[in-house]
């Protein structure tokens, strides 16, 4: 008989679609004779909902913004939990929040997961600081990187790195487009993804390479902010920002380089989608993106806030086309080996296994040298 898995996330909207991919991959690729996909949605109803349906995920809604300031919010979701406490045999969540986390022990017998998807708290300012994520109860947690693990207390986290469908590569070794080149990012236009340093990054490439185009995927709160910058440094004629792409595939087989210029990032699964069609990546030595990318192999790391350093990287793969292929090639096989859509699922599969089943013979919970062990470097 199936076992129900309860997945709770803040929300479906499009800042948080690595999240709500994750869920509808299990759905589809786990075992259905052992696992059912459910989930509820704290923030109510939000445009990726659709996609969690469309797996044929059953998706409740509610209105708890707000936290432990919300305890009108707090009972609606504690009493819908009390009233299927033992329906769900595992709860995996993928919040911060620490009231959260207290109610579903209080509410239901079922194991929790606890699962970290960011690494960064914002603070006043547009400064940002590390998270330090408290156990709390959880019976397991999970994070998407080893520098998303080593802000955890109070447990031994396991590491499982978000994974995706391999695509077709965009541009196979030997091959050469003849069009002019450009350059292409995406993600949530918010101060942490660093856009404002790829914008001046960009400006100083724009004599040398007066060809060159950047392209913006993505939405958020920093847009109208980040287009006026781009007209303030000239680049109005040079940048296009994109909106949000559904489509990304499609997107990233018209660039030829993808640049993560984040100031933090746990993993980075848009980088990751790019390095899996064959792009060359340069990004910034932050948080868990050293993980993904193979400095000098699959791409150029760089030290975060630093256009200067950026714009030498990006300039790097543009004067040496053949290098930024090769390079690409070696991503797209990094990409299969670490980062497939089938590994996730399947060490998913191992920790519901091992939670439901403690003395089958897996250790609940690693340490952190055996996370170090079975990681790509």
């Amino acid at each position: 008989m199936a076992r129900e898995v309860l997945h709770i996330l803040n929300g479906a909207c499009f800042d948080a679609p690595s999240i709500v991919g994750i869920v509808g991959e299990l759905a589809e690729r786990l075992d259905p004779e052992r696992y059912r996909i459910h989930a509820w949605l704290l923030e109510g109803y939000g445009p990726l909902a659709e996609d969690l349906r469309a797996e044929g995920i059953e998706v409740k809604f509610f209105n708890w913004t707000r936290g432990a300031r919300d305890p009108a919010g707090a009972w609606r979701f504690w009493r819908a939990l009390r009233e299927e406490r033992d329906r769900f045999a595992i709860i995996h969540e993928h919040t911060l929040g620490r009231p959260l986390r207290l109610l579903v022990r209080a509410a239901t017998p079922a194991k929790l997961a606890s699962h970290l998807h960011v690494i960064w708290y914002k603070e006043r300012g547009n400064h940002y600081r590390l998270v330090r994520k408290f156990n709390f109860g959880a019976h397991c947690v999970i994070c998407t990187s080893r520098a998303a693990a080593d802000t955890v207390r109070g447990a031994r986290p396991r590491v499982v790195y978000p994974g995706i469908p391999i695509p077709p590569a965009c541009h196979p070794k030997g091959e050469r487009v003849s069009r002019p080149q450009v350059i292409g990012t995406a993600g949530r236009l918010a101060p942490v993804k660093g856009i404002t340093f790829l914008l001046r990054a960009f400006r100083l490439l724009r004599a040398e390479f007066p060809e060159v185009r950047l392209e913006i995927a993505g939405e958020g709160p920093l847009r109208e902010e980040l287009q006026a910058e781009a007209s303030a440094l000239g680049l109005q004629d040079r940048v296009v920002f994109l909106g949000w792409r559904k489509d990304l595939l499609a997107v990233l087989q018209g660039w030829d380089i993808y640049v993560q210029p984040s100031l933090l990032e746990a993993f980075g699964v848009a980088a990751l989608e790019a390095m899996a069609t064959g792009l060359p990546l340069v990004g910034t030595a932050a948080g868990g993106l050293p993980e993904l990318i193979a400095d000098g192999e699959t791409g150029l790391l760089v030290p975060p806030r630093d256009p200067e350093a950026l714009a030498e990287a990006i300039r790097r793969l543009l004067l040496n086309p053949a290098q930024a292929r090769d390079m690409g090639v070696a991503g797209r096989e990094r990409a299969v080996k670490y980062f497939s859509v089938e590994r996730m699922v399947a060490q998913i599969a191992e920790i519901y296994d091992d939670l439901l089943n403690p003395p089958s013979g897996r250790a609940p919970l690693k340490t952190r040298a055996q996370l170090s062990a079975g990681a790509p470097s």
